[in-house]
């Protein structure tokens, strides 16, 4: 491109030379669509050592401008080539890095395409500004970035940005942010597969008071789906008799899939049907078993079901039962009995499963309020005996 070289190459002032480069911009607008690469030359020439930052500055300001106005699509198209000739000088030109990626983001989201959002809005320098942005700010961006990476199924870059969030985070953060952060974080947990720890983050933030009560029946509603697909055991069986005391549960379609799964019933291939329509795609995925995680779930939990109903139970069964193959059944219950979420052993000779009852800490607990109940009757039949035998009589102890 002659004309622009000869503009910038002139020896008119710095000011009558960005006056000239805006006006050449002006002139490629009308038919920029056409002459995509006629803008990369006038950026590969705004942007050379020989012309002064100020200069370019001026006119990388008026291009922003300028494409800001300019038809979604077209914005977006040059806008982003813009951004990608900025991205080695992005302390020379911060302003402009930052305000056109800003935008982008601004029309990314509004499309809904949750990662370009995010990633547009990551280029902003943050840490290393110029401009000493605020921690309150810097983990305001951080979070929406992780937030939007979230909603663009993206975990492992979200958590990234949840890192940095948190390392600006400290005593004086204002409450907001402490909760929007839990809320990124229990998503994470959640589209990491830690099911239960998802739950229970999601279940304390359906008690959270700063959020509207839409809100908060949401993230209830999350608590439930994961608890129920969470691996079955002592903690599930915790979170779960929670959730079914919270009369707000008892509202969703799946309410029963979650009473039954919390009374420990078989649950049945119906039932599963009906929930799956529930889940999300990443609760959806396959595991290398080839069972989805809501199968491999359920099978887990009809396994813990079973050990209350039978003490022992032929392996051919079981896997009746379960549906699934005798290697398989056999499978399941070694992993459930050697991770210690249900108590037995597998008779491989004969083929049987033999469960044992699992002592329950709230029966400890039972245990111990009886043997202290006991040592006082002891206490009081030995200074009083009289009127301790009356009492017991009393209620006929």
């Amino acid at each position: 491109m002659s004309s622009i070289s000869s503009i910038i190459s002139s020896n008119k002032s710095p000011e009558e030379i960005a006056q000239q480069c805006c006006r050449f911009f002006d002139e490629l607008v009308p038919t920029l669509s056409e002459k995509e690469s006629h803008f990369r030359d006038l950026l590969d020439s705004i942007l050379v050592d020989s012309l002064t930052v100020g200069v370019s500055r001026k006119v990388i300001s008026y291009i922003v401008t300028t494409l800001k106005n300019l038809p979604e699509d077209a914005c977006l198209q040059f806008s982003g080539i813009l951004s990608e000739a900025l991205k080695l000088r992005v302390m020379s030109f911060e302003d402009q890095v930052t305000e056109i990626n800003t935008h982008m983001a601004s029309l990314y989201e509004a499309r809904k395409d949750y990662t370009k959002a995010a990633t547009h809005l990551s280029v902003i320098p943050l840490e290393n500004s110029q401009r000493n942005y605020s921690k309150e700010y810097t983990t305001e961006m951080y979070l929406r970035i992780a937030h939007l990476f979230l909603q663009g199924c993206g975990p492992a870059q979200a958590e990234l940005f949840l890192n940095r969030a948190s390392l600006q985070m400290g005593p004086g953060t204002p409450p907001q942010l402490t909760v929007q952060y839990n809320l990124c974080y229990a998503k994470a947990l959640d589209f990491r597969k830690k099911f239960m720890e998802a739950a229970k983050r999601y279940l304390e933030l359906s008690l959270e008071p700063l959020l509207s009560s839409t809100k908060q029946t949401e993230l209830l509603r999350n608590a439930v789906l994961c608890a129920i697909i969470a691996p079955a055991g002592l903690q599930r069986s915790r979170i779960l008799a929670s959730l079914c005391k919270d009369e707000r549960s008892q509202n969703f379609l799946f309410s029963a899939m979650l009473n039954n799964t919390q009374l420990g019933h078989l649950i049945t291939h119906d039932q599963v049907s009906l929930f799956e329509k529930e889940l999300e795609e990443h609760q959806l995925e396959k595991l290398p078993n080839e069972m989805s995680i809501l199968e491999a779930a359920v099978m887990e939990h009809n396994v813990l079901a079973i050990s209350h109903i039978y003490m022992s139970i032929r392996l051919e069964n079981l896997a009746y039962l379960l549906r699934v193959s005798q290697p398989q059944a056999e499978k399941v219950v070694g992993k459930m009995i050697a991770e210690q979420r249900i108590s037995g052993y597998i008779d491989q000779i004969d083929g049987v499963v033999f469960f044992e009852s699992m002592s329950q800490p709230w029966d400890e607990h039972i245990d111990v309020v009886c043997n202290k109940v006991n040592n006082v009757i002891d206490v009081l039949l030995h200074h009083e005996p009289a009127f301790t035998k009356e009492r017991l009589e009393a209620y006929k102890c």
